[in-house]
């Protein structure tokens, strides 16, 4: 697989963008709280959040929904899923194309990024590549 490519079975997995947000279950509370706290963005105001891998938005609804007012940049390399996100029109949200190979935001100017879920074989692939 070519490093800026969408994973094939991936394209084909979520093909149907409206039915995965439908039965998608969302993130429990107390782990959103326990994620925000831990990349030290609870509490702090208009905090500017990158959502990785965003998918339909489940968790991008969380953060825009939260008190502190996040500035969010939701990345989302499929155009199904991605489709899916951009017609929730969510407060404070910028939806984009992009991969974890090109992150659409300047160095330097988020204050997290966060992968909410992921398969396993992405997060290899991360952590190999930035080892060699």
């Amino acid at each position: 697989m070519e490093k800026d490519k969408i994973n094939p079975e991936a394209l084909s997995g979520f093909a149907n963008g409206a039915l995965y947000d439908q039965h998608r279950p969302s993130y429990p509370a107390t782990a959103v709280d326990k994620l925000l706290n831990a990349v030290r963005v609870a509490g702090i105001a208009e905090a500017n959040i990158v959502d990785l891998a965003a998918g339909t938005g489940k968790f991008t609804e969380l953060l825009a929904g939260r008190p502190e007012g996040y500035n969010v940049v939701a990345v989302e390399p499929h155009a199904e899923m991605r489709k899916e996100l951009e017609k929730k029109s969510l407060r404070n949200v910028d939806v984009d194309d992009g991969l974890s190979t090109s992150i659409p935001v300047q160095d330097g100017s988020v204050d997290a990024v966060i992968v909410a879920q992921v398969r396993k074989h992405i997060i290899c692939r991360i952590l190999y590549s930035s080892l060699v």
